[in-house]
Order: C-alpha cells, then sequence, then structure tokens
C-alpha cells in the first residue's frame, strides 16, 4: 500500500516500520523513502521520549523480524534504541520468524509433513496460558450449558471454540528452553526418518544433514535462554 501513494506524494515513502506493544498494538509507526538508521532515527528517539515522560519503564526485550545477531558489534536497532540497551533491554529474533529460519533445511513447503513440521515447532516453543482457557472453556460451556455442560474440556476444545476464540482470548507462554530444546529435538529425529516421508517416499528434509546444521544453529543456543531467541550467533 506504501508504494501505491499517488500525487504529490508519490515516491516519497517506501517502507511502513512500526513498533508494536506486548498486547499486539502499535505504538509507534513511520513511512520513510528508505530503510535505514538515519530514516528511523526520529521514531525510535521519539518513542523513547514517550517513554520517558509517561514515567514507563525501559521494554526488558525487544523483538525483531530480522538483523537481531551481532556479527560484527552492535545491531543497527541497538545503535537506534542506545538508552534502553544500556538499562538492560536486548534484542532478539520473534519466534515466530525463527520458527521459519527452519524452512532453509526443508525440501519444499508443499511437501506433506510441511504443515506437522511447522506445528511441531510451534507446540515446542509455545503454550496455551492453562488460566486463560479455563476461562474460554466456562464461557463457552456457559452458552448452552444443557448440551455442554458433559462435555470434556477437551472435547469443548476441539469441537465448539474456534481459533479466533483462541487467539483472541488465550494467551501464550513460552514452555523453557530445556523442553523446548528436547521436543524440537524429539520432533526432528522423527521426521528424519520414515515419518518425514511423502507418499512418493520424498524426504520433508534436503538431507540429514542440512537440518542437523540448522538445528546445532538455531536449537542448540537457547538450551540456556530463558528469556528469547536469537537468530542463530
Amino acid at each position: 500500500m506504501v508504494k501505491k501513494l499517488s500525487g504529490v506524494g508519490k515516491g516519497s515513502a517506501e517502507w511502513f516500520t512500526s513498533v508494536g506493544n506486548e498486547h499486539s498494538q502499535i505504538v509507534s509507526f513511520v513511512l520513510t523513502c528508505e530503510e535505514s538508521t538515519a530514516m528511523l532515527g526520529p521514531m525510535c528517539r521519539g518513542l523513547m521520549e514517550r517513554f520517558r515522560l509517561a514515567n514507563q519503564p525501559v521494554p526488558k526485550i525487544l523483538y525483531l523480524d530480522r538483523g537481531c545477531c551481532r556479527a560484527q558489534g552492535p545491531t543497527a536497532v541497538e545503535t537506534l534504541f542506545q538508552p534502553w540497551v544500556d538499562s538492560g533491554m536486548v534484542v532478539r529474533l520473534d519466534i515466530f520468524h525463527w520458527i521459519h529460519r527452519f524452512d532453509a533445511a526443508i525440501r519444499t513447503d508443499s511437501h506433506s509433513k510441511y504443515a506437522a513440521f511447522k506445528s511441531a515447532l510451534a507446540g515446542a516453543v509455545l503454550a496455551y496460558n492453562r488460566g486463560d482457557l479455563e476461562l474460554l472453556i466456562k464461557g463457552v460451556r456457559a452458552r448452552d450449558p444443557a448440551r455442554l455442560g458433559s462435555l470434556s474440556d477437551e472435547d469443548v476444545v476441539r469441537s465448539h471454540m474456534s481459533r479466533d476464540q483462541m487467539r483472541h482470548h488465550v494467551r501464550r507462554l513460552t514452555i523453557g528452553p530445556q523442553e523446548t530444546f528436547r521436543l524440537i529435538h524429539q520432533a526432528i529425529e522423527e521426521l528424519k526418518g520414515p515419518a518425514g516421508l511423502d507418499e512418493s517416499g520424498v524426504s520433508l528434509f534436503k538431507t540429514p544433514g542440512m537440518i542437523d546444521l540448522i538445528q546445532k544453529k538455531f536449537v542448540y543456543n537457547i538450551e540456556t535462554d530463558s528469556v528469547a531467541y536469537c537468530d542463530g550467533h
């Protein structure tokens, strides 16, 4: 949409960059002609000033979709938010994009076992908040207690809850680095065998060595990291 600007604004904006909070609300955004520290600087400084004036604490973690690794010194985002970084904020890759880093070892996303693998990765990292889930189950039962009162919680979730309800009313939690490490390793080892073949006998992974390399890069480094995920460095 940004690139479709016409009239006086045509060509003046190529990038839309936003910063959201833990509630998926956009707290600041900017349209720029390029994605550079010079163009993003005013937004970042303005956001930090808003936090200061509102007497709000420095965020603990800033999640990105890319560019979070310190291969050669501080990242561009760390430079943009230097006062926050100096106060303890860390910059990490968000979990959704971290999961998609495994695609480098996948033969094709149209493989019949691709969806199962991605579901296993998500389940190894995130779990539903039990308290939120119980409240939602209670609310769903209240709509038709005569019919739903005798069903188990599992049946209510499976047959009478939509994905939208789960997404909007139940928070997701990380389950801990050690358990994540174990579950991802387990899923990969299983899918390296017969369980990872499609109807034609083609493996989900390009080669066992390739998925082992990706696993070493993106999984082993989280074993002792209890708060965030990085991009392999």
